[in-house]
């Protein structure tokens, strides 16, 4: 049996950095999400954006997504930090249409850091204004936790931990204003901040404001969020 293509959006160094000196810039992720994929046993294809009337061929030549996070916003400083789609407009029209379509598609999904946030807004939900502390860890070795997260029982993220806490790693400094009506919270850190949430329809659709890939050589059960999405790919059941 053939592997699972998993498609990977990817970040626009031209809207990261600003202007480029290598003509139209280029389009990257990082390569912990490539190897979260490759390790699960799925196969990783990078997504560029591109025009929206491409999206249905790239949900038929892929099997689940994975929309990433990096490529934050360097042009902009802490405390003048735009909305999400000021950020990256045109990775976030481009994912946003695509993220659309590949739940009425019923494409399993996986969002990480903007990209759970992406899924937040996107499907009716909001980002806080608020700019916070105590998320964004000190040691940049993403292998590292930087504080617990509390695991609501009866979530799909719950019977891969199986237990109530968990030890993340942290680095973002915005949060979830309001979760998405057909979304629910399932992680949620000791200061109240939203750090996962499950899709309750008939589609699995998961978003974490932590990056399991980064976890994935220092905690198993990070590597097994990502086998258990391989397998729902593969037509299994979560």
């Amino acid at each position: 049996m053939s592997k699972p293509r998993i498609g990977i959006t990817t970040a626009w160094s031209v809207e990261t950095w600003g202007d480029s000196v290598e003509s139209r810039g280029y389009n990257y992720v990082g390569r912990t999400y490539i190897e979260a994929i490759t390790n699960a046993g799925g196969l990783p294809i990078l997504i560029p954006q591109s025009d929206p009337t491409d999206i249905e061929d790239i949900l038929k030549n892929v099997d689940g997504l994975l929309f990433s996070g990096g490529g934050d916003a360097k042009r902009f400083s802490k405390e003048n930090l735009p909305a999400l789609r000021e950020q990256q407009p045109l990775r976030y029209d481009f994912e946003a249409a695509l993220m659309k379509a590949a739940k009425d598609a019923k494409k399993p999904v996986i969002g990480i850091c903007r990209g759970f946030q992406m899924l937040v807004e996107v499907f009716g939900g909001s980002i806080s204004e608020e700019i916070i502390d105590g998320h964004k860890q000190k040691n940049p070795d993403g292998g590292v936790p930087w504080h617990k997260v509390n695991i609501s029982k009866d979530s799909f993220l719950h019977g891969v931990v199986v237990e109530k806490q968990w030890d993340v790693n942290s680095f973002h400094i915005q949060k979830v204003g309001t979760v998405p009506e057909s979304f629910r919270a399932v992680a949620v850190s000791e200061d109240g901040v939203v750090e996962a949430i499950e899709c309750m329809d008939h589609v699995f659709i998961l978003g974490t404001q932590f990056h399991p890939e980064e976890l994935l050589w220092s905690d198993a059960r990070a590597a097994l969020i990502f086998k258990k999405y391989i397998e729902i790919c593969k037509g299994g059941e979560k």
